[in-house]
């Protein structure tokens, strides 16, 4: 049995709450989490690649160090892998990623276009401007790169031309910041398309939620 059962359990049943949630379509999208290991090893649970998520058992999760190799799961790891570690390398609060393609993150995702602070829990779930970043390769270390620099501090970021991605303390923070993410996009394609001014958080407010989040979500 392994060591890591229940953290592969909670792997499974976010990747495959996603799934039936409509945040990803067939086998698309990962979730993985760091693993507490006593020696200080860096290692994290995560999804095999190109798996049908209703058919995967905790068996199924793939368990790799910091330098993407495996150490335990017969399955070929995620393509993401190194997007999920280098993540964990930058972050030292963050213990779950959440890499999805749901639809109205996706739509602004092809625009080119982040979001703007909008809402107050917008800011203090997620950290305030949600950015985009730059096209590239799945599976690439410049996806990786680009993907770490416009998440920087917060919890969300968008990729161009291809989904998103959340982060959390744990893997229910992780879920709870990538529904948050949707339903931010979500208001905010239909308040563009409202023919209206989006109106903004204002500066001063802003700036005490980004203080709070910061205290919270900070590494330093």
């Amino acid at each position: 049995m392994s060591t890591w059962n229940s953290e592969k359990k909670t792997v499974l049943e976010a990747a495959q709450r996603m799934a039936q949630e409509g945040y990803v379509v067939g086998t698309a999208g990962n979730v993985s989490m760091r693993l507490d290991e006593p020696s200080g090893r860096g290692l994290v649970a995560i999804t095999p690649n190109d798996r049908y998520y209703d058919n995967l058992t905790v068996d199924d999760i793939v368990v790799v160090d910091f330098d993407g190799q495996q150490v335990e799961g017969e399955l070929k790891t995620s393509v993401e892998t190194m997007l999920h570690i280098g993540i964990y390398k930058a972050r030292k609060k963050v213990n779950a990623v959440m890499h999805v393609h749901p639809v109205y993150a996706s739509i602004v995702a092809v625009t080119g276009l982040g979001i703007p602070p909008i809402l107050e829990d917008q800011v203090t779930y997620l950290g305030g401007e949600i950015k985009i970043a730059q096209y590239a390769l799945s599976g690439t270390d410049e996806l990786a790169k680009n993907v770490i620099s416009a998440l920087g501090a917060n919890n969300a970021v968008l990729l161009a031309n291809h989904g998103a991605l959340s982060v959390g303390r744990n893997m229910k923070e992780a879920y709870t910041n990538c529904a948050m993410l949707e339903k931010t996009a979500k208001i905010y394609v239909y308040a563009r398309n409202s023919g209206t001014e989006i109106r903004q958080v204002p500066a001063e407010p802003l700036a005490v939620m980004q203080a709070f989040f910061n205290y919270h979500h900070g590494d330093s």
